[in-house]
C-alpha cells in the first residue's frame, strides 16, 4: 500500500447503501486511472456513512486485495456533507475529488477536475452540467427541471458565474480545503464550500460535465405518501434548506426583487389615483383650488381600495428593506468573525506542526 507521502490524488466517495454497485464502480475507476494517468498515485476512500445493506463489510473484505483502497465508516448515517467532510479528514493526496457512488459522473470526470488543479489556475473545480458544453441525460423530466431552476436560483446569491452549484463532483488542492472551517453535515455543504471559497478569494474553475443516470430507478424508495409522487413537494425539504441558505449568502439576491416588485405596486396604484383625480378636474374644466379640493377628495373616497393596495405595498416593502439592511449587517458580521476565527485555526495548525517536527 503507498505510504502517506506518496499519495498524489485522493478519490473520494461518500456511499450509503451502495452494496449493489460499489466495488464495481471501484474497479470501473481503477481501470480508468490505470489506462488514463498511470504515473499517478492514488487513493480511493470510501465513506461508509451508516450503511445498513452490509456495504462497509464488503468494503473491509477488499480492502487486502484492493491495495488503494481504504474505508471509513460512520456508526449512522449523518448527512453527505458528513461523509465528505469525513473523506477530507483521511485524505492524503495533494489533491483531493469528490466522486458520486454511483459513478453519474464518468470516471473521464476526473482528468478535467484534476487538470486544472495540477496547472495552477484553479483551487476548486467543480463540474458542471448546466455548462455551455455540459449535457445531461436519462434523468427523469421532473428531477431535472427542478435541478436547473434550483442551480440558477442557488448561483445568484454568489459573486462568480457559476452554473452549477449543488453538485458532488468536484476537484479542491488540499491547501484550499484545508484553509475552510466547513460545519455543514447536509446538501448545504456544497453551497458552504463556495461560499467560504469566494470569501477567501480562492480560485474556482467550472469545468464541462456530462451527467448520465445509469438507472433512472436507482435511489428510488417505496413512496409512501402522495406528495412523494411530486418531483418539487418530495424535494420539499432540501429546496427550503438551499434557499434558506442562499438568503443568508446574498440577502439582496432573495429580498431585493420582491421589494422593487412592491414598489411597483404602490407606484401604479399612485399613478391610477393621479390619473384618476386629473380625469375629475379636466372634466370638469377648471383649477380653482375648491374644485381641486373636492375631486381629490372624490378621487380618494372613491379609490380607497386602491389606496389599500398602495399602503398595504409600502409597508412590505419597508419591512424587506429593513430585513435587507439588517441581514447585511449580519452577514459582514459573520464573514469578519468567520476570517478571524479560520487565520486563529491555522495558526493553530502551523504552531501543532511545528511542535511536531
Amino acid at each position: 500500500m503507498p505510504s502517506e507521502t506518496d499519495i498524489e490524488l485522493s478519490l473520494i466517495i461518500p456511499a450509503f447503501n451502495e452494496s449493489a454497485i460499489i466495488l464495481r464502480n471501484v474497479e470501473e475507476l481503477r481501470r480508468w486511472m490505470t489506462e488514463k494517468l498511470p504515473q499517478t498515485r492514488y487513493e480511493i476512500i470510501i465513506v461508509d456513512d451508516g450503511s445498513t445493506d452490509g456495504m462497509g463489510e464488503l468494503i473491509e473484505r477488499s480492502l487486502e486485495t484492493i491495495p488503494e483502497l481504504r474505508l471509513a465508516r460512520h456508526q449512522r448515517n449523518m448527512g453527505r456533507g458528513r461523509g465528505i467532510r469525513t473523506g477530507f479528514d483521511h485524505a492524503r493526496g495533494c489533491y483531493l475529488i469528490c466522486l458520486d457512488a454511483d459513478l453519474s459522473y464518468a470516471p473521464y470526470h476526473i482528468g478535467r477536475l484534476l487538470e486544472p488543479l495540477q496547472a495552477g489556475r484553479a483551487d476548486v473545480t467543480l463540474a458542471s452540467a448546466y455548462h455551455p458544453q455540459g449535457t445531461v441525460s436519462n434523468v427523469p423530466t421532473g428531477r431535472r427541471i427542478m435541478s436547473v431552476i434550483g442551480n440558477r436560483i442557488l448561483s445568484a446569491g454568489f459573486k462568480s458565474t457559476t452554473r452549477t452549484v449543488t453538485c458532488v463532483v468536484r476537484g479542491y488542492r488540499r491547501e484550499a480545503i484545508e484553509t475552510l472551517e466547513l460545519i455543514n453535515d447536509g446538501k448545504d455543504l456544497h453551497l458552504e464550500i463556495l461560499q467560504k471559497a469566494e470569501l477567501f478569494g480562492l480560485r474556482l474553475e467550472e469545468v464541462p460535465a456530462d451527467l448520465r443516470w445509469r438507472d433512472r430507478d436507482r435511489g428510488k424508495t417505496k413512496r409512501k405518501r402522495i406528495v412523494d409522487y411530486v418531483p418539487f413537494m418530495s424535494m420539499s425539504g432540501t429546496i427550503a434548506s438551499h434557499l434558506i441558505y442562499s438568503y443568508v449568502l446574498r440577502p439582496g439576491a432573495l429580498l431585493t426583487y420582491p421589494a422593487v416588485v412592491l414598489l411597483l405596486i404602490a407606484a401604479t396604484a399612485v399613478a391610477s389615483l393621479c390619473a384618476a383625480w386629473f380625469g375629475r378636474i379636466f372634466a370638469i374644466g377648471s383649477m380653482a383650488p375648491g374644485v381641486l379640493y373636492s375631486t381629490l377628495r372624490e378621487t380618494l373616497i372613491a379609490g380607497q381600495l386602491t389606496m389599500a393596495v398602495m399602503a398595504t405595498a409600502l409597508i412590505f416593502a419597508a419591512i424587506l428593506g429593513a430585513f435587507y439592511f439588517a441581514a447585511q449587517q449580519n452577514k459582514r458580521n459573520h464573514d469578519e468573525l468567520y476570517i478571524l476565527i479560520s487565520r486563529m485555526n491555522t495558526r493553530l495548525k502551523d504552531i501543532e506542526r511545528e511542535s511536531k517536527g
